[in-house]
Formats: C-alpha cells, sequence, structure tokens
C-alpha cells in the first residue's frame, strides 16, 4: 500500500529558546464538563515538551486525570509593550509513570531551580504536556503596539506549531474542539485490518506502525501524521493494521465528525481538499492494473 506521508512539523528555535529562558507557566485545565481553572506552577522544558510538578490531591492534577486537554501561556510582563514575547499553548497532559524519566524530569528541575530543595519526589508527581499548538507573541518584530488615537494594546501572535499543520489552517480550531485523547502501550493494536472505520486519528506523540498487506515493512507515524480518513470517506473497511510501536498518545475525532468536517470544507478551503485527493492519488497508483 502507499500512502502520503506528512513530515512532523518542527518547532521553530526562537519559541524553544523562549521556553528554557522562562520560569513559570499559567496552566488551564478543565472539568470534562468544562468547569475552568488555573494556576501557576514552575516548570522545565526539554525541546517544545513541557514538564511541570504538583501533588496528586490538587484541583490541577484531579482535573487532569479527567480531562487531559491543558491550555497554557508563558509570558513575562515588561512596562515596554514592544518588548513582550511570550508563548501560548494547547496539549495533551499525562502523569509521568516511567522510573527513568522521572528521574531525567527531577535533574532538569536541578538545574534550572538549583536554589530550591525539594527533597523527596515522593509525594508529588511530575506532568509531561505535549503540545498540539503553540503560538509565538513576539512585539519586538512588529514596531508599535497601539493605533494613535485608540485605547489597548494589540499582541502579534503567529502559530509556531501544530500537529495539524497537515490540515487547513482556519479549521484547526473546529478540528481540536471535537477531538478526544487516546492512549496505547507499546505493541498494543490501535485498529485491526477488517475493522470498521468508526475513527480519524493524528498522533500527538510517540510512533505507530502501520502494517498492510504485501509490505516489506510498516510505515511509522509519528506525531503530526494521521490515519483512517481514506476509509471513512470511502465508508469502507480499514485495510491496514495500526499497531503502537512505543507508548502512544493521540487524538481522536468520531466517523460523522470528521464527515461533517470535510463536508463544509471542500469545495471552499483548498488544503483539505488537496490533502485527500492526494491520498486518493497515492491509492489508486497502488492498485494492481487489469
Amino acid at each position: 500500500m502507499s500512502s502520503v506521508q506528512h513530515e512532523p512539523v518542527e518547532v521553530p528555535q526562537a519559541v524553544i529558546d523562549y521556553l528554557s529562558s522562562e520560569r513559570t507557566m499559567t496552566l488551564a485545565t478543565s472539568t470534562p464538563g468544562g468547569i475552568p481553572y488555573a494556576t501557576t506552577f514552575l516548570y522545565v522544558n526539554d525541546g517544545p515538551t513541557v514538564y511541570f510538578w504538583t501533588r496528586a490531591t490538587t484541583i490541577a492534577a484531579r482535573q487532569i486525570e479527567a480531562n487531559p486537554t491543558v491550555a497554557f501561556t508563558i509570558d513575562s510582563y515588561t512596562g515596554d509593550l514592544r518588548a513582550i514575547q511570550g508563548v501560548q499553548g494547547t496539549g495533551e497532559c499525562s502523569v509521568l509513570l516511567n522510573g527513568v524519566e522521572i528521574a531525567r524530569v527531577a535533574d532538569l528541575f536541578g538545574q534550572r531551580f538549583p536554589d530550591l530543595q525539594p527533597g523527596t519526589t515522593m509525594s508529588i508527581s511530575f506532568f509531561r504536556i505535549a503540545p498540539t499548538n503553540l503560538n509565538y507573541i513576539d512585539n519586538t518584530e512588529a514596531g508599535s503596539t497601539a493605533s494613535a488615537g485608540t485605547f489597548g494594546a494589540e499582541f502579534h501572535a503567529r502559530r509556531a506549531f501544530s500537529i495539524f499543520s497537515g490540515l487547513p489552517v482556519e479549521h484547526v480550531d473546529t478540528i481540536v474542539a471535537q477531538m478526544l485523547p487516546m492512549r496505547a502501550r507499546a505493541g498494543e493494536t490501535v485498529v485491526r485490518a477488517g475493522g470498521p472505520a468508526d475513527k480519524f486519528l493524528v498522533v500527538v506523540e510517540g510512533e505507530l506502525e502501520m502494517i498492510s498487506d504485501g509490505d516489506a515493512e510498516p510505515v511509522v507515524l509519528g506525531p503530526g501524521q494521521f490515519f483512517g480518513e481514506m476509509a471513512i470517506l470511502r465508508e469502507t473497511p480499514r485495510i491496514s493494521t495500526l499497531r503502537a510501536r512505543t507508548d502512544v498518545s493521540l487524538l481522536a475525532m468520531e466517523r460523522e465528525d470528521f464527515r461533517r468536517l470535510v463536508a463544509q470544507s471542500l469545495g471552499t478551503t483548498v488544503g483539505f481538499e488537496d490533502i485527500i485527493n492526494a491520498r486518493l492519488h497515492a491509492r489508486a497508483e497502488s492498485l494492481p492494473t487489469a
């Protein structure tokens, strides 16, 4: 089987440098019913991935357990509005369970906050945020932040990263709102060939193997790559098995929601039409000729 692949999107170095220069973030969590809560945490980062710690009894920890989708802001106040910078993001948050990763993140905290004396880590939990979208605020490149005769200031933000980079930008917010988090352990089968095409899947973190009859080697899907749209649009069973190559975090959209989104996009958004047509063309080329 042939498949059109989208390369994982890299986060601009300026955004990673900014994340590495700051120390605190404001994290927004919510209940499954949408009741919001915001609080401030110390954090460290490894590239675009953000880590923080808290106790399991806090409101934030309890809400993350119930609803792992979070939003966060990292910025610093300055009296000169032309010098304001910051990062706004959304992502999937999960507690760290692997002892090696916990030790590595604890060491990152020790390097960034050498004056802290955290003592034992037995009473706290470390959390990881895998970003799905990042916006970079940079008024230093924007010149004046306010127009003459107007009140207030403008914060100049641009999208720096999105795991949905292969999909139309104007639909990203709609896509995020309709997708639910899924997780799978390494070796676990996520989708079986011959099964119903009931979900559209996007990889947030980790890797999947796409296994099809006739393929010498499985196709590996990483962050930002997606699966399942062709079977949904053609109303056919799955033709590939999807297995977790590593522990993996996914976002899933139900079949009818995906079909409704595509119906709204085709004919008005070139991006979605190009993606679907490219997949159809690639699939047609892979089929045997008579």
